[in-house]
């Protein structure tokens, strides 16, 4: 029904990692509607008939094609995997044959414009973007390694504070319901990503967010199921009131902690504005869940209070979060601080990360790589001499900053950890400027 939709959207958007991942720039939120498109017209497509299918199908083919250009070949295992479970689950051995074709049309026609001007431009790419991205991350430990077990912690983190629905949610499903086709595809939405996921070498928090738009689903059916049908409410009460003494007793130990003027408090001297944001917003929240779990007449009403409170706390997060939390993912303040500062003779510089700052704040290419060429030495393998020219070692920096001293000079970003260490054999700087006192800011370093 349309409510449940509603509580599946609310469920999705209302959970802590696809939050926070919804607001910053990587790929991922991306990666993932365009997955999110491509199994959701699938299975459209399978409930339909004939030019409706067809047309669904080729939809299908069209966002698997968009999710390749966004982040590679997982578009194409990812959905692959859960389909192909799922029809042998129905034994729909048929349809594994048939329905790929129309599909490869809409990937084809999306993907291949990109494919041929890559191959013309540097045909040996392939070799790069098929083995080292894709097989060797899955099978070697040498980028971002975890163990197996990674994303169970993920899973549990990322969902927040819809861990007090599990129960409800549970409690919905019945060992019948296996037998739903609709069931079924969910849990191979979730489950097969999830376990392929797992299963490679390379491992960030971020790349499980496709596992939650189906799992959102899953935990609205289980609450439609338990809290509305059956009103079964004596779990989730006793779990809400329990969320609502929580909120209180860390509303408490942060409002001390915060008054203490301790070094390691969240939000340092000059933040206390939004500490006390978060206390108004947190009271809030706590008073829903207790107004929700007292509601007993009306089921809908009763969910409606629990999701509406975390919006209030959501809202204040978007600006109010700790600035050492922002400082330690990006330098663009830093550097537009010091922005005025720089002349168009300076010649700038920047270890592995964060280099794409520099290029975006400074709008330019032209950046000299501090040790290390990070995400672009293939770029860099491919063209010696640029290699040689913008890739520096101490010694070559310390060279290049004799020869702009009177030109310009040359600036110099870096993590504040990494200055600390090399500063001893660079020369004496004219001035630095930090985004934080903190080891895991960011130093920009003028000589």
């Amino acid at each position: 029904g349309e409510r449940g939709g509603l509580l599946a959207a609310a469920v999705f958007l209302l959970t802590p990692l696809v939050i926070a991942l919804g607001v910053a720039a990587t790929l991922d939120p991306v990666f993932s509607l365009f997955l999110t498109l491509s199994m959701v017209w699938f299975y459209y497509a399978v409930q339909a008939r004939k030019a409706v299918r067809m047309g669904y199908l080729f939809l299908f083919g069209l966002a698997a094609g968009a999710a390749f250009l966004t982040k590679g070949f997982l578009a194409f295992a990812l959905p692959g995997l859960s389909i192909f479970v799922w029809l042998a689950w129905n034994r729909r051995w048929k349809e594994m044959l048939t329905l790929p074709w129309i599909p490869l049309i809409g990937v084809l026609l999306v993907s291949l414009p990109w494919a041929v001007m890559i191959h013309l431009e540097q045909p040996e790419y392939w070799n790069y973007f098929i083995y080292d991205e894709h097989i060797k991350r899955f099978l070697e430990k040498e980028q971002h390694p975890e163990p197996f077990w990674f994303f169970i912690p993920v899973l549990f983190l990322g969902l927040g504070w819809m861990l007090f629905l599990v129960p409800s949610a549970v409690k919905g499903f019945a060992r019948k319901q296996l037998n739903d086709d609709f069931v079924r595809y969910l849990i191979c939405w979730f489950a097969l990503p999830f376990l392929f996921l797992s299963l490679s070498s390379g491992k960030l928090a971020t790349y499980i967010l496709p596992c939650f738009a189906p799992l959102a689903v899953l935990f609205a059916m289980g609450l439609c199921r338990s809290v509305v049908e059956r009103r079964d409410g004596k779990p989730l009460n006793a779990l809400l009131y329990g969320l609502a003494g929580l909120l209180a007793v860390v509303a408490v130990t942060m409002s001390m902690i915060q008054l203490s003027g301790v070094r390691w408090a969240l939000f340092p001297a000059g933040e206390g504005w939004k500490w006390w944001l978060f206390c108004p917003a947190g009271l809030l929240l706590a008073m829903a869940l207790v107004f929700s779990a007292r509601e007993r007449e009306n089921p809908w009403r009763k969910l409606l209070f629990f999701f509406a409170g975390l919006c209030p706390l959501l809202f204040v997060m978007h600006f109010a979060l700790p600035e050492l939390v922002l400082m330690r993912k990006t330098a663009c303040p830093l550097l537009e601080r010091v922005k005025a500062r720089i002349s168009p003779e300076t010649k700038l510089m920047s270890f592995r990360y964060p280099f794409q700052d520099v290029n975006w704040v400074f709008k330019t290419d032209d950046v000299y790589m501090y040790r290390a060429p990070g995400e672009i030495s293939w770029g860099m393998e491919r063209d010696p001499e640029m290699k040689k020219r913008r890739l520096l070692d101490i010694p070559a920096v310390n060279e290049l900053i004799r020869q702009m001293r009177g030109k310009g000079g040359v600036l110099l970003v870096l993590p504040t950890k990494i200055y600390r260490e090399d500063r001893k054999l660079l020369p004496e700087p004219e001035w630095v400027e930090t985004n934080s006192g903190h080891r895991k800011g960011y130093s920009a370093v003028k000589f």
